[in-house]
């Protein structure tokens, strides 16, 4: 694999290109790249057809969780092929990440000397050999080296220091093994950095990892998965990220994983991060959600009126003696956020005969209104979740393609102002 910087704005942000991969060597990913977001390496709520439809026949990258597909390596190394092949897919390049980023990962069950995978079949305790023989009976086109990234904001010092441990440690493993591998030598392979919120331990993993002929980096750490990533704040994650960056190769790309908002992505793209996944359309599918964010600058959307969903208030248990002001019931479950969508299964939409986003040219947008996907979600029909996935991924890449073209002309930084006014039209 070569990656190559072809243009880096005032901002920092980058526009690149992934190319020269063996298995398809005509192939060539423009950067920012959005990975397609797969489950059991197929691209959820769409079969091959659909998939096709949605990707317009361009060259896309898979993501594909080893949590989703480590239960089944045995039959794909019978097959002898690998995933592409297996799943039916092998005009795709594929890329084996270690956990599913668009869901939550349970939080303080790795060890010494495995991680856990929590499958549907239950917990799986997984070291680095294991690892490596489930990437070679996958035989991916990049993966990512197995890693400890079980730290938020709240971990503790002594848990962001293992993480690093570990993490280093299996690198080291996972590099020496993949050099004597026949089948994984000339496969890209991608280290982790961790360190959670402490910067010191952030720069010890890098200094660390070099050397050590990785092919790029993902920066994990920041979040568990799944909602997590949704709330992220920015003014948490950008003095780390900053020193992250500072420290690590230009000529080497850098992924952060995870359903992040398109206004943080936005901010992490101005900053160079290069590779990104699409859980978070998929996420806003599974809630009955179609995204109606302005993806682009030239002609933009038509201007989104509906209110956002209400989010039902905290149950009250006390009163605070001090302040005289009701005490809120805690909860462990995130808040969503739901500020880029428009939610199907409102019951205002039951007459509402507008397509999904006005302007959008989708397959569900041009087909069907608002008020039969209502219905479906309503219903809990299958084909609601494939119309909603179908427009959400659409939507999505369009918005990489506007992200190329706006870094191409110096114009992130105005893509950014009208999403930020978005965001503040549609709270107020």
């Amino acid at each position: 694999m070569k990656f190559a910087v072809n243009l880096v704005a005032e901002s920092s942000a980058r526009l690149g290109s992934l190319s020269e991969f063996a298995r398809i060597p005509e192939a060539v990913f423009e950067t920012p790249l959005l990975l397609l977001h797969t489950r059991g390496a197929s691209v959820p709520h769409l079969s091959y057809d659909l998939l096709q439809m949605v990707s317009s026949g361009h060259h896309h990258m898979l993501q594909m969780p080893l949590v989703t597909l480590v239960d089944h390596t045995k039959n794909v190394k019978a097959f002898g092929k690998g995933i592409a092949e297996f799943a039916g897919l092998k005009e795709y390049l594929n890329y084996v990440s270690v956990q599913d980023s668009g869901t939550t990962t349970p939080e303080g069950y790795h060890e010494k000397n495995s991680i856990s995978l929590w499958t549907r079949g239950g917990r799986k305790l997984v070291d680095p050999q294991t690892y490596i023989s489930c990437i070679e009976a996958l035989k991916p086109d990049m993966f990512q080296a197995i890693a400890d990234g079980d730290t938020t904001q709240r971990s503790t010092d002594k848990r962001v220091r293992k993480s690093v441990d570990v993490t280093v440690k299996f690198a080291g493993v996972c590099a020496d093994l993949k050099d004597k591998s026949d089948i994984l030598k000339d496969t890209p392979m991608l280290a982790s950095i961790t360190g959670g919120y402490n910067i010191k331990e952030r720069l010890r993993c890098i200094k660390e990892l070099k050397g050590l002929g990785f092919a790029g980096y993902v920066i994990e750490g920041f979040h568990t998965n799944g909602e997590s990533a949704t709330n992220l704040l920015w003014e948490d994650v950008e003095p780390v990220l900053m020193e992250i960056l500072s420290s690590l190769p230009e000529n080497l790309p850098r992924a952060f994983h995870g359903p992040i908002t398109p206004i943080m992505l936005l901010k992490l793209v101005s900053k160079g991060i290069d590779i990104f996944d699409a859980t978070f359309p998929w996420l806003v599918a599974e809630r009955g959600g179609a995204l109606v964010f302005p993806n682009s600058l030239p002609k933009g959307n038509a201007p989104v009126t509906e209110t956002l969903p209400s989010v039902k208030a905290p149950a009250v248990i006390a009163t605070d003696e001090k302040e005289g002001k009701p005490v809120p019931e805690k909860s462990n479950d995130e808040v969503v956020d739901r500020v880029y969508e428009i939610n199907l299964k409102d019951k205002i939409y039951f007459n509402d005969t507008r397509p999904l986003l006005e302007g959008c040219s989708c397959y569900s947008c041009r087909k069907y209104s608002r008020s039969y996907v209502h219905h479906l979600a309503a219903t809990g029909e299958l084909q609601g979740p494939i119309l909603l996935m179908m427009h959400n991924l659409y939507h999505y890449i369009a918005f990489f393609r506007s992200i190329q073209h706006a870094i191409r002309e110096n114009e992130l930084q105005a893509l950014q102002s009208k999403l930020d006014l978005f965001v503040c039209s549609r709270r107020n």
